[in-house]
């Protein structure tokens, strides 16, 4: 449970009051002043990155074939435009499904993208958070249908920035 800055001084003063209420004659009560500035929670620009696990393989599914890579930023910026076809994109991975390695996000500063393994036919590793990804597979039309549940941590842990775009994917590399 997160508790603002402001409840925190609210609640050190309260207690500070009760404090001076039930003291022994002749001992003062602890001043609000005194106590210890509360530590802000970290933003998510300053969360600490994820420690990248080594990955015993690097390649799943269908090897890599598409020649030119589209960009994130310009799959997120227009899904309708490339729905239906094969791309091959990339980005760091930011979330992954604990419980198979179904799925994964990728992502960088332009957006996100949900990868869907084809078909279950092949998994990723549920350790491949942080490490950057080449994906190659169909855009899928509409929203994500994100079947999984918080429970697979679907989304990973910053849930405001779920992905727009879907791509089921036939193979995926990792490239570090």
């Amino acid at each position: 449970m997160k508790t603002s800055l402001r409840s925190l001084a609210l609640i050190a003063s309260f207690a500070s009051l009760l404090g001076a209420c039930s003291a022994e004659p002749g001992v003062a009560p602890v001043a609000s002043a005194e106590l210890p500035a509360p530590k802000a929670a970290p933003s998510s620009a300053e969360k600490a990155p994820v420690e990248k696990k080594p990955l015993t393989e690097t390649k799943f599914g269908a090897p890599i074939t598409a020649g030119d890579s589209t960009t994130l930023a310009s799959l997120v910026a227009a899904p309708t435009k490339f729905a239906g076809q094969t791309v091959k994109t990339e980005g760091v991975v930011k979330a992954v499904c604990k419980s198979a390695g179904c799925w994964m996000e990728i992502g960088d500063e332009s957006g996100r993208a949900h990868i869907k393994m084809a078909g279950h036919s092949f998994y990723v590793p549920k350790n491949c958070d942080g490490h950057r990804a080449v994906v190659q597979g169909k855009v899928k039309e509409g929203a994500p249908q994100n079947e999984c549940g918080a429970k697979d941590g679907c989304g990973g842990e910053d849930n405001g920035a779920l992905a727009k775009l879907e791509i089921e994917a036939s193979g995926v590399e990792f490239l570090d």
